[in-house]
């Protein structure tokens, strides 16, 4: 373990280099008081954003868009939108160099996390058809034509919303990521995986989504309900250990049903934002259930937390708990510091497996649409002494 000394001088370096988002995540929900589907075409947030998501992302960035500089680089765009705003398109591109801490001489890899391909056409204002295709996907192994995908990780999403009152619940069919718990931007959460004695492993794939169909009531300004039904043809992919031995988490395409509530306080003018909120998804013995809460002040100050545990009768069972804490210093930058904690119960395992991450991160808008995310990790797990490592991530957006 390095000494405190060194990490708070890691800690000073990576504030030094840091810079914050205006963009449709948790953190900038707790920072500007939007709820997901402001930002977002889904409800329940994620994939595809609307011109306001969009318009968030339009000049934020240490070098703005009307410099001499990057004048020439960007197009004279006011919207996402186009055809009378009929059709709107969008993209995620995540790249990530790393190395892995189960072994001290693992060696920097870097590799895409996500590339995904979003576009929307609402040919009426009742209706909007929307999907997203997996470039990343498409990726095989190193000599070898094996694609490399997670569990449950589909290479398109796509859906329908038909949303004919605001004051009625809009309805959503197709093939989609269920509303459950917190839509994060980081797939290196601990929220929606277990650990092992060596490594971290998903629950919930990225692009992860079930055909089914899905209520939402957002009338009120202050609550959002989400209730729905599916197949489990995604989740049937997601193999669970006893500790001896490897089973589905759930058999077959038997119906998952899921729920989910969350109300959105605001106080004193605004100045105050906040959510909290809970979810469940249950198939026959498998049970997923999230609590989340978080507090912000406007433009300012974040505090989030998250609670998840997911369990498989006579298999086994985790519980994962992540606090975060972040600073908005400026236009173009924040900082955080997040504290993980996993634990895995396993039915043939007489002791629990558990792993504990501490990460000092920032997000730095270097010019519109261009995010790095420099990260400073520190891992105790089971193995022997703890680890740590720098990461980069890197983000390119539409």
């Amino acid at each position: 373990m390095r000494t405190l000394t060194s990490s708070l001088m890691l800690l000073i370096a990576v504030l030094a280099l840091a810079a914050p988002p205006t963009k449709a995540t948790p953190q900038i929900a707790l920072l500007s008081g939007n709820r997901c589907v402001n930002c977002h075409v889904a409800p329940a947030g994620g994939g595809m954003r609307n011109d306001l998501g969009w318009f968030s992302w339009y000049d934020v960035g240490i070098i703005p868009r009307e410099s001499d500089a990057l004048s020439w680089l960007y197009p004279e765009d006011e919207s996402n939108q186009f055809f009378d705003d009929m059709v709107s398109f969008g993209m995620d591109l995540r790249v990530q160099s790393t190395r892995s801490f189960t072994s001290p001489d693992a060696k920097r890899a870097t590799f895409p996390m996500q590339a995904t391909l979003y576009g929307s056409f609402r040919p009426v204002k009742a209706m909007t058809l929307e999907g997203q295709f997996n470039v990343a996907s498409l990726r095989t192994a190193p000599n070898s034509d094996v694609r490399i995908r997670f569990p449950g990780q589909r290479m398109g999403l796509f859906s329908a919303i038909l949303a004919p009152d605001p004051d009625l619940p809009s309805v959503r069919l197709g093939l989609f990521r269920p509303a459950i718990g917190i839509r994060y931007d980081d797939h290196t959460m601990f929220a929606y995986s277990y650990v092992t004695s060596t490594t971290r492993r998903n629950y919930l794939g990225p692009d992860w989504g079930e055909w089914g169909s899905e209520l939402t009531w957002e009338s009120k300004q202050w609550l959002t309900v989400n209730l729905g039904i599916f197949g489990s043809e995604g989740l049937s992919q997601v193999r669970l250990s006893d500790g001896l031995n490897e089973v589905s988490a759930v058999s077959g395409n038997t119906p998952t049903v899921t729920a989910r509530a969350v109300f959105w306080p605001k106080a004193f003018e605004d100045l105050y934002n906040g959510y909290i909120g809970g979810s469940v998804l249950v198939n026959n013995d498998y049970r997923m259930v999230s609590t989340f809460l978080g507090i912000g002040i406007t433009d300012y100050l974040y505090l989030m937390a998250d609670l998840t545990q997911v369990s498989k009768d006579n298999v086994s069972r985790s519980t994962n708990v992540t606090t975060e804490l972040g600073w908005s210093i400026w236009d173009p930058l924040i900082v955080y510091a997040r504290y993980e904690v996993g634990n895995t119960s396993f039915e043939q395992l007489s002791d629990d497996v558990s792993a504990r991450s501490v990460i000092f991160g920032s997000q730095i808008f270097v010019m519109p649409y261009v995010e790095l995310r420099p990260e400073y990790r520190i891992w105790d797990t089971d193995l022997p002494g703890t680890t740590s490592r720098w990461n980069v991530q890197l983000h390119i957006f539409y």
